[in-house]
This record gives C-alpha cells, sequence and structure tokens, in this order.
C-alpha cells in the first residue's frame, strides 16, 4: 500500500498545477458549463483513472521502457509516432513553462514581486530537484501532496452550506450537451499528455495488474473530490473573479486570512510538483529519443540529461512574461484534442499473450 500511494501522489502531483489549483482549469473546462459541468468533471476524472490502467496494462505486456517506445508501440506508423513524439515533447515542455509562469503570476498578484525574480527562483528550485531524477520527484510528491488533498477537501467540506443553498436558487442548464460531454473529454486527454510519459517511468514501482487497477481507481476518486470541491468553491465568484490570473486564491479569502495563504501554498505546491513531472517527462523523451554511440551509454544518457536539463531551467524566465491566464486559455483545450488521439491509440491498442513474447 506505501508504494502505490506513492504512485498515487506522483500522478496527483502531474495532473493538479498550477491551472487546477487557481481555478482556470476549473472554470474554463466545467464551470461555466453549470450544473452539467459537474457532471463533466466526474466523467473526466473517471476517464483519467481508466487511462491510468491502460497504460500500466499495456507497459507490463509490451515490457516497453520508454514514452517514445510505448508510441512506436501503439500505433505502428513510423512517420505519425515521430510527429507525436515531437509535438508531446514540446507540450511537457509548455507545460514547464506554464508552471514557471503560474508561480511567477502569484506572488506578483498576491506580493507585487516582480515576475522576471520568481521565474528565476523557481528553474532554480525545479533544476535542483530534477537532478535527483525519479527520486527526487517520489520525495517532493510524498511529502506535499497529501497536505494539498486534505486542505483541497477540507475548503470543500467548510463550502457545503453555501453550495446547498446555491443549488437550490440557482441551476444553469446549457442547451447543447456536446459542449459540457467535449470539455470533460478534452480536459482528461491533454492531461494524459503529461500523464501517460510519467507513468510509463513509474512502472517498475506498480508490479501486477492488481496494483495498476487500485492505482487508477484510487486516483479517480480522489480528483473526484478535489475537483468537485473546486468547482463548488468557484460557484462564490462573479465575472470579474475570473479575468484575474489566479481566481481561487481571491474567492479563498472569504474563509479569512490564514486560509488564504494556507491556500497560497496548495497553489505553490501543485505549480511545483506539475513543473518538476513536466519537465522530467521531457528530459526523459529526450533521453530516450537520443541515438548515442557505444561505450557508457548510462553515462552518456546522465551527461545529456543534465545539459538539457539546465537549458530548460535557464530558458524558463524567458517566456514567464507571457501570462499564465493566456497559457491555459489558448493552449491547453488545442492540446487536449493531441491527447485524446494519443488516447484512441492506446485503448485501440490490442494486447494478447502474444504481445508480451515479442
Amino acid at each position: 500500500m506505501k508504494s502505490i500511494l506513492k504512485v498515487v501522489f506522483v500522478v496527483i502531483g502531474t495532473i493538479i498545477g498550477a491551472g487546477f489549483a487557481s481555478g482556470q482549469e476549473i472554470w474554463l473546462f466545467f464551470n461555466q458549463y453549470g450544473n452539467w459541468g459537474a457532471v463533466g468533471m466526474l466523467a473526466s476524472c473517471y476517464i483519467s483513472g481508466m487511462i491510468i490502467y491502460r497504460v500500466f496494462h499495456v507497459v507490463e505486456k509490451t515490457k516497453v521502457t520508454s514514452y517514445d517506445e510505448l508510441l512506436k508501440r501503439i500505433s505502428g506508423h513510423k512517420i505519425f509516432n515521430h510527429a507525436i513524439s515531437i509535438i508531446i515533447s514540446l507540450f511537457l515542455l509548455i507545460s514547464f513553462y506554464i508552471m514557471v509562469a503560474g508561480m511567477s503570476a502569484l506572488f506578483h498578484q498576491e506580493f507585487g514581486f516582480p515576475i522576471w525574480i520568481c521565474s528565476i527562483f523557481m528553474a532554480i528550485f525545479c533544476y535542483l530537484v530534477l537532478q535527483k531524477d525519479m527520486k527526487g520527484i517520489m520525495i517532493v510528491n510524498s511529502i506535499l501532496i497529501p497536505a494539498l488533498i486534505l486542505f483541497i477537501l477540507y475548503l470543500g467540506i467548510q463550502n457545503l452550506d453555501f453550495t446547498v443553498s446555491y443549488l437550490e436558487v440557482k441551476t444553469v442548464e446549457v442547451q447543447n450537451t456536446w459542449q459540457w460531454i467535449m470539455s470533460s473529454i478534452l480536459y482528461a486527454s491533454y492531461n494524459s499528455i503529461m500523464l501517460v510519459p510519467m507513468l510509463v517511468e513509474l512502472k517498475p514501482y506498480i508490479t501486477s495488474k492488481t496494483r495498476g487497477k487500485q492505482v487508477g481507481m484510487i486516483c479517480a476518486i480522489v480528483l473526484s473530490l478535489l475537483g468537485l470541491s473546486l468547482f463548488t468553491l468557484l460557484l462564490r465568484g462573479n465575472k470579474s473573479i475570473y479575468s484575474l490570473e489566479l481566481p481561487m486564491i481571491e474567492i479563498i479569502k472569504s474563509f479569512g486570512k490564514m486560509n488564504s495563504y494556507l491556500y497560497i501554498g496548495v497553489v505553490i505546491t501543485a505549480i511545483f510538483t506539475t513543473a518538476i513531472s513536466a519537465g522530467y517527462g521531457f528530459l526523459k523523451n529526450q533521453v530516450s529519443r537520443k541515438q548515442f554511440s557505444k561505450g557508457d551509454v548510462a553515462k552518456r544518457e546522465g551527461q545529456y540529461y543534465q545539459k538539457v536539463l539546465l537549458a530548460i531551467c535557464v530558458s524558463a524566465p524567458l517566456v514567464a512574461n507571457i501570462g499564465f491566464s493566456n497559457l491555459v486559455s489558448k493552449l491547453y483545450p488545442m492540446f487536449g484534442i493531441l491527447g485524446l488521439i494519443q488516447i484512441i491509440f492506446l485503448f485501440g491498442y490490442k494486447v494478447t499473450n502474444q504481445t508480451a513474447r515479442r
């Protein structure tokens, strides 16, 4: 169970980033569709749980050791694989940059700190953790994510009275049901872009089909509870709130100054854990796609990993001034379509007993 929970915390830390904790993603994909948005949230979390289980199952049967190998196995089209691999690597890099921008936006909005200073410090912290490879990510997520989960659930419980009274007097229906259905699918699919590469790296910690199912189920339940908590908290907002870079922090201020400061810690945690997951996924993708000459391959891979790590951390502050909310609203739905293609290949791939012997 300890091993399962470690994997769950890394998965949750990968999915819950700046967009989720700040309220930007939840509003964009779910709240604007009214009550049906809550249904979409639950459906999206269920899909994410299925994706988690499916990836572990395919990886276990095919014995692939990298995301690039997984792509080759499930699609079978070399040109398409190469294009998808490049685009997904780009998404992971952009996600890393978005998290740096999100951290900068947080400290600029709440404390007035210059964006470029915050982005530099964020890049330095990411560099220090990612130097430790997967071990560093495991340690950080095992410490920070449980606290994040408990505090968001606490706020959701505190908000129950408001939620009940709100739903009694106000119901928002959406005429075109395809909007919230597609939104829930796109949300799960764009999350899968960052999630699938990380799941491949986590396979050594999942030693059986049963454990893969357990991780998928636990993650789906936890994500549902967290998502619904933030969904109901966002009902307290108004149109001016949603124009902010980080609307959820403004809403939490109604729960008192202490809770507001604690939630800033939640957002910092969410940003940081997703940043290191995105960065790690990008780095491992680059290493797996790089062809090394004969010799001490492991040493060469390690050196290349460190060079690319330094490059992305140095360049991260340069994009922080673009604006966090602009990055989320414009890029995430677009990449959601790409993630949908990946999901279709993943679930369309037939896993047989022959597969494991190839």
